[in-house]
């Protein structure tokens, strides 16, 4: 950590106990109250929760939800209503009209019995058809002035050729698929964040080693300064080693700003502010672990995003059912219900001014040509189902060089970790024995510092094989969905 950094952050709790405006103890606690401590299983859970990743994931898998409900819709019954209001100004009715009603001066004289019936009959006659059209007439709609008509329509579709059944089955597969593909994008950032977090601790662990490394090279420098001041060191082996110190300054410089990149990604990828103090306290600590290879690979080959890649197949096999389907006739059962009225006035009539209109009827629709649209239809159909075919078979050979890949990269990680501990070992030893014949004059300063600088190379070589292993036993891990368990995680007991 940077000293600038160092000094913005215990500035002011130093402050505030030096002037006594607050308990030493309670300043230093606050200070640390905004550190984090953050696991592994910490990591990943705030990473899943809060990736966009994630939550375009989600937000596929509830368009998958809606198209499910979209599908479903066609095969239960609608219901459609409509009212409308219409006011005419001034229409062709208005030069016709039925014949007036009957003067009152005919009724008399049809009951005169003066005329003779032949007289009386005729006017009777002329009176009940003029009355009976005038009423005629009048009843009719054409040319009223205000004209409400309602209408209620109930259908249910019997049969569609197989287009509505295939689209439910068809949304029920993109719906599986989709939330397959939630799972793999899980086990993907899970994945991100383990390596994320694992280059985190690698990099503090390659800081811890250069600082180590230089500990002991300034520890070899002050004793080389002291057997200088008694005479049995000579001016180069104090300068060899004052450079050997120098030497090392670099290293740790590099060594501190990877480590803060390092946990500058893994914060970026949890989402946590770049600012917040993190201690990382979850320690890795592999055992030597055996993989049941059959077992690995039939789980691999049970991943979701295989299954949702076969979920895509059935999804195209019922797109080309429907396409075929609109070479079949379609049968509903269609229920309408009218309502009109002729008011006088603008106002909404009373329900008793309503005529009313029901009918049921049973419609066949057939469309024996469509201009090659239905042929277009399903030659589309037929070219997405061979794609998805491809791409399943595809992403099958794909997880199996990926599987072959990663146990290579197991076996190789395994058999450098083993050697390399082994290698810090003898390293150790021979710095050792580098400083004891140093220390009786049996040796010069470059023997120490050619041990020191193949002690550093071997502590470095098994930081690197420990990453490779772990980064190698999650691979593995991801690769059967996280359901073969491969790699322990032991919290740091502080």
């Amino acid at each position: 950590m940077r000293i600038e950094t160092i000094l913005r952050r215990w500035t002011l709790p130093v402050m505030l106990s030096l002037f006594g405006l607050a308990d030493p103890a309670q300043a230093w606690g606050a200070a640390q109250a905004d550190t984090l401590r953050l696991s592994l299983a910490d990591a990943v859970v705030r990473a899943l929760a809060e990736s966009e990743e994630m939550a375009a994931a989600r937000a596929q898998l509830s368009v998958a939800d809606a198209q499910v409900t979209q599908a479903t819709a066609g095969a239960w019954p609608q219901l459609s209503a409509a009212l409308s209001y219409n006011r005419a100004i001034r229409t062709i009715f208005d030069e016709m009209s039925g014949p007036p009603p009957a003067p009152d001066t005919l009724i008399p004289d049809a009951f005169d019995t003066s005329k003779t019936p032949e007289d009386r009959y005729d006017l009777l006659t002329q009176l009940m058809t003029q009355d009976f059209l005038s009423s005629l007439f009048q009843g009719l709609p054409f040319g009223r002035r205000n004209t409400y008509v309602a209408t209620f329509q109930l259908a249910q579709p019997l049969y569609a050729g197989g287009r509505i059944s295939g689209a439910r089955a068809a949304a029920r597969h993109f719906h599986s698929a989709a939330h397959d593909r939630l799972r793999e994008t899980e086990a993907e950032i899970t994945l991100q964040v383990r390596t994320a977090y694992l280059s985190a601790v690698l990099a503090r662990q390659l800081h811890a080693i250069a600082l180590e490394s230089r500990r002991v090279a300034e520890g070899h420098f002050r004793q080389v300064e002291l057997f200088h001041e008694a005479g049995t060191a000579s001016d180069f082996d104090l300068l060899r080693a004052r450079v050997d110190l120098e030497n090392r300054n670099p290293a740790v410089i590099q060594a501190e700003n990877a480590a803060e990149l390092a946990l500058l990604e893994l914060k970026r990828l949890v989402n946590v502010p770049t600012e917040q103090p993190v201690v990382l306290v979850t320690e890795f600590e592999p055992d030597d672990v055996q993989i049941d290879e059959a077992e690995l690979s039939r789980l691999v080959f049970e991943r979701p995003i295989l299954h949702a890649a076969r979920a895509t197949v059935a999804m195209r096999q019922e797109g080309l059912r429907i396409a075929r389907g609109y070479w079949l006739p379609s049968l509903q059962l269609v229920g309408n219900f009218g309502f009109q009225a002729y008011p006088d006035d603008p106002a909404p009539p009373g329900w008793d001014s309503w005529r009313k209109d029901w009918n049921v009827a049973l419609s066949v629709a057939w469309t024996p040509f469509d201009g090659f649209r239905t042929r277009g239809r399903i030659d589309e159909a037929q070219a997405q189902l061979k794609v998805a075919r491809v791409e399943e078979a595809q992403l099958r050979e794909g997880l199996q060089v990926e599987l072959s890949a990663a146990l290579a990269e197991y076996r190789a990680a395994r058999a450098q970790i083993r050697a390399r501990r082994e290698t810090v070992a003898m390293a150790e030893e021979a710095l050792a024995l580098a400083d004891i014949r140093f220390a009786n004059g049996l040796s010069t300063q470059l023997e120490v510092s050619d041990a020191a600088l193949l002690l550093d190379q071997a502590r470095l070589n098994e930081v690197q094989a420990l990453f490779d292993y772990v980064e190698a036993l999650a691979h593995l891990e991801r690769l059967s969905d996280g359901r073969l368990v491969l790699l322990d995680e032991a919290r740091d007991p502080s």
